[in-house]
């Protein structure tokens, strides 16, 4: 919202005009040296706040966001956060070139309470140099004292509350992703999207550039849940979003109901990193050891130690290890073994786009396992297709659903929500990797003449997205 200062009246120049009704101040002075000025620290001080202004300026101008470090660790019932870089929505550059440790908050917590970790400017002085006098004092009549002649500007590390609606009524391993849920949709609805609004009916009629209002002092770095037995998580891309675009080009990128670029590296970066924690090292559930005791008879069967060298041993043997130490060794999914569900994992809602780990245990099955992988893992609440790609298609196909709604595993939606699963191959018809990507599709119906509205035009779902039931031969 913009605002109207009163027009400047009078004639004698000062920081906000010239004394003329066409220029306008804006904070940025600098001193204007002459001979016969008699140079005081307040002139210093204006030589410094010149270089400070102009700085401020410029980082406002590339918008806010973390540049690079202030990793947030949990380890011994305290925060650890690391050094790093970003910059204000003001535009105040925040550096910390040592690790800060935060004690977790004690009692008092409200059920749907939560924190958010900041780094906020902090500055304080130091050092030691005698004051030689005023100078229209006797330079040598010893009236001086002390003072601090250094100033820092640094950063502080705080934890500020806040309340995610329905938040303490969650199981606990679902807090984490009903509090990102949460968020993304907040932040999402604070920039007022008409597309997304109840009065969208027709094209707003506002559409002024975004005036000067008041910014966010601080830059979060990750949000701070409590279970309320004792127990703590950190969600770091829940809260943090590192540095992309201009602060104009996110505001109508918000407006539009488009989804700026580093929301939508935070919401597929939350939802990898909690599927990291919650999965193990290895990013896949683990099963029985019945492969594991296969390979492990194979290899002692005494057929097999004829025919191999020690060479040849001593390399099925690495070959093992590695196994093990990666987790390929685990019994195939299987429909039912319901802890492997993300659901069960605590995790209810997708980005639009996203990565999933997989493990192929026979070659020539490859796509029934992956099919009962996927239908473990998403549930039932999804319409999926099954795509080879390469890796740069992959690639393309992440940046192509940036601008579309999550993906929702717990049933609120009236359709089920179309997914394409993308499968990097090999040049003998087999999966590259251990890994695959899923995408909310793009679902569209497109003719040149005689369109008429049926069961699958396109129309509101319960969360406000545009869905349609189409089949797989019409979709673009």
């Amino acid at each position: 919202m913009t605002t109207t200062e009163p027009p400047v009246t009078g004639t004698a120049p000062g920081p906000g005009s010239d004394g003329s009704p066409d220029t306008a101040g804006g904070g940025i002075e600098r001193l204007h040296a002459f001979d016969g000025l008699f140079l005081r620290a307040e002139h210093l001080n204006r030589i410094q706040d010149h270089t400070e202004a102009h700085a401020r300026a410029l980082g406002e101008a590339g918008g806010p966001g973390v540049v690079e470090g202030f990793t947030v660790v949990l380890e011994d019932d305290a925060l650890h956060v690391g050094a790093g870089l970003a910059v204000t929505a003001d535009g105040v550059g925040l550096r910390s070139g040592r690790m800060v440790r935060l004690p977790l908050p004690t009692g008092g917590f409200r059920e749907d309470g939560f924190w958010w970790v900041e780094a906020a400017p902090a500055t304080w002085q130091y050092g030691e140099a005698p004051v030689q006098g005023a100078y229209c004092d006797d330079p040598c009549s010893g009236s001086g004292t002390v003072r601090r002649p250094y100033e820092v500007e640094g950063v502080r590390i705080r934890l500020v509350e806040a309340l995610a609606e329905g938040l303490g009524g969650q199981p606990a391993k679902h807090r984490r992703n009903h509090l990102a849920n949460w968020w993304f949709r907040v932040e999402r609805l604070a920039a007022d999207p008409w597309p997304y609004r109840s009065d969208a009916l027709d094209l707003p009629r506002d559409w002024e550039p975004p005036g000067v209002a008041g910014k966010p002092a601080g830059v979060r770095l990750a949000a701070l849940i409590t279970h309320g037995d004792g127990t703590w998580d950190t969600d770091t891309w829940t809260a943090r979003r590192d540095r992309g675009a201009p602060s104009a080009e996110r505001h109508w990128q918000l407006r539009l109901g488009m989804r700026p670029w580093d929301v939508f590296m935070a919401q597929i970066l939350q939802f990898q990193a909690q599927l990291a924690d919650v999965t193990g090292e290895s990013g896949v559930p683990g099963g029985e050891l019945g492969p594991l005791v296969h390979t492990l008879l194979r290899l002692g069967d005494q057929d097999y130690l004829k025919k191999r060298t020690k060479v040849e041993m001593g390399q099925d043997l690495a070959e093992l290890a590695e196994g093990v130490r990666a987790g390929r060794y685990g019994a195939p999914i299987r429909p039912g073994q319901g802890v492997h569900a993300l659901r069960d994992l605590g995790i209810d809602e997708l980005p639009p786009a996203g990565y999933l780990p997989v493990e192929y245990r026979d070659p020539a099955e490859w796509y029934e396992e992956l099919r009962l992988w996927m239908s473990t893992y998403l549930g039932d609440r999804v319409e999926l297709r099954y795509c080879g790609v390469t890796v740069a298609d992959v690639a393309r196909a992440v940046e192509e659903a940036r601008h579309r709604d999550r993906i929702r595993l717990d049933g609120r939606a009236r359709l089920e929500v179309p997914v394409d699963i993308l499968v990097p191959m090999g040049p003998q018809e087999q999966p590259a990797t251990r890994w695959v990507a899923f995408v909310r599709r793009e679902r569209r119906r497109c003719t040149e003449e005689g369109w008429q509205p049926g069961p699958d035009t396109p129309h509101e779902d319960t969360d406000g997205s545009v869905d349609v039931a189409l089949g797989d031969t019409t979709v673009t």
